[in-house]
């Protein structure tokens, strides 16, 4: 299938126009606005979301200060890490594995020939 050299220059002059807007667009974004220095966009096209009023501050926190923890499931940490010390003392090694038994020996297999 050949394309005639009449729709490849409609092709190029087509992608060119297209690229000749997109830039002319990208210069009118850049460019300042009226004399206000405001200039109308698509966000002016909605009524805006607020009414005026300030949002709500957060809410306070919950639980009592340092005593009572925040979760009822929560607890404070074993072991504090701020002390000076090797952070392997503070935690008792768990107890080495049980020496196996040496099974019985075995004999290597015999060639056969």
């Amino acid at each position: 299938m050949s394309i005639s050299p009449a729709a490849e220059a409609a092709a190029l002059a087509l992608t060119i126009l297209v690229h000749l807007i997109g830039a002319g667009v990208l210069v009118w974004a850049m460019l300042d606005g009226g004399e206000d220095g405001h200039r109308p966009g698509w966000r002016d096209w909605w009524p805006r979301d607020d009414d005026g009023t300030p949002p709500e501050g957060p809410e306070p926190p919950r639980g009592g200060g340092d005593t009572v923890p925040v979760l009822p499931d929560s607890s404070p940490a074993g072991v504090r890490l701020r002390e000076p010390g090797r952070l392997a003392d503070a935690k008792p090694r768990p107890p080495r594995r049980p020496a196996h038994v040496p099974g019985p020996e075995r004999e290597p297999a015999q060639r056969t020939s």
